[in-house]
């Protein structure tokens, strides 16, 4: 016969040494972001307190149904948990897929994207498309290296308001470039100036993770993707 005070402690010892591991779990998981305490150890901390509690003093019906109960609970929200990640990373799969079709049907076709990329060929036409504000302005033109150093700069005349393709001067060095727009009213007060990037796209590459689109010697995010023109 098992002594109701050797039980009692008995009983409680081995369910504070599960709950010590089983929080020891807990903080190791915590580190990776994930917590890898689920159903197995609700079920063995269970199975503990039934093998170990005092047979003089059993577990009432009711609360060992009330622990079942709970015991499910954890094992529904492990099924759930786990069939949300699984949607989510479908989703992520089937998204990437989708990007990467539609990136690969811009082949040979003219975009217009945001940016502040531009390319200087060696005939020294090059093009960019700006949006000006209201009213339009004189402006400016200025070109920098991958540095961030300025390598020209040029006075475009004077810019109506809108969207407007814009020649630059032919006697650009040849690069790439970044270039800024500045835009000065009649009142001497600035202008604001939107920059894009166009071109016909040769390509379509991955780039940290993101798909950019190749136009020249420029690569594009394509999240920048603003207009889409014919071959």
């Amino acid at each position: 016969m098992v002594d109701p005070l050797y039980g009692a402690s008995n009983a409680q010892a081995a369910v504070d040494q599960l709950l010590a591991a089983t929080n020891a779990k807990r903080t190791s998981s915590a580190t990776t972001g994930r917590d890898s305490v689920g159903k197995e150890a609700f079920l063995t901390l269970l199975v503990t307190q039934l093998r170990n509690q005092d047979p003089t003093n059993p577990l009432e019906p009711h609360e060992f149904a009330a622990q079942l109960a709970q015991f499910t609970s954890v094992e529904q929200l492990t099924t759930l948990n786990a069939g949300v990640e699984t949607l989510a990373q479908q989703g992520q799969l089937n998204s990437l897929m989708g990007e990467t079709a539609f990136s690969a049907s811009l082949v040979g076709k003219t975009i217009v994207a945001q940016g502040d990329q531009v390319e200087v060929p060696v005939t020294g036409a090059a093009r960019v498309r700006l949006d000006v504000g209201t009213g339009g302005g004189e402006a400016t033109i200025t070109l920098k290296d991958k540095n961030g150093r300025v390598v020209a700069e040029r006075p475009l005349g004077r810019l109506p308001a809108g969207q407007q393709n814009v020649d630059l001067p032919s006697d650009l060095p040849v690069g790439s470039y970044t270039y800024e727009i500045q835009c000065t009213g009649p009142n001497g007060s600035k202008v604001p100036v939107r920059t894009f990037v166009s071109g016909r796209v040769e390509g379509v590459h991955f780039t940290n993770g993101v798909i950019t689109l190749r136009v020249g010697a420029l690569d594009i995010p394509l999240s920048n993707l603003s207009e889409i023109g014919q071959p």
